[in-house]
């Protein structure tokens, strides 16, 4: 009785039939369909990147020119100069009224 149940395979009722066939179908297709896919899928990987690092490099070109262009023309300048001016105001705000304080280091009050 025992040598009987060791004879049969277990895994002879698993596979078999129409499910066993099914599923080595599946896998079968999968793995044509991944090794046929995939020199396509590398190609055109390959052909987006140097795509998109040819138009990266024409778009930052433009990109350039034009920043060049707004700083000889004096746009940008007058920007920084009114950033400048607006820093300076803040600065010069919180600045201490006091010459005495000026250059000291005072502890930190947490009541302020």
């Amino acid at each position: 009785m025992i040598y009987n149940k060791f004879q049969s395979n277990p895994m002879q009722n698993r596979f078999s039939g129409s499910r066993g066939w099914l599923a080595f179908v599946i896998g079968l297709a999968l793995m044509t369909l991944s090794l046929v896919a995939l020199p396509f899928l590398l190609l055109f990987g390959a052909i987006t990147f140097i795509t998109l690092s040819l138009f990266g490099r024409v778009y930052l070109k433009r990109q350039l020119a034009r920043f060049q262009k707004q700083q000889a023309g004096g746009h940008f300048q007058k920007e920084s100069q009114q950033s400048n001016q607006f820093q300076e105001s803040i600065f010069k705000s919180r600045a201490p009224q006091n010459a005495q304080t000026a250059g000291r280091t005072f502890e930190h009050d947490p009541n302020e």
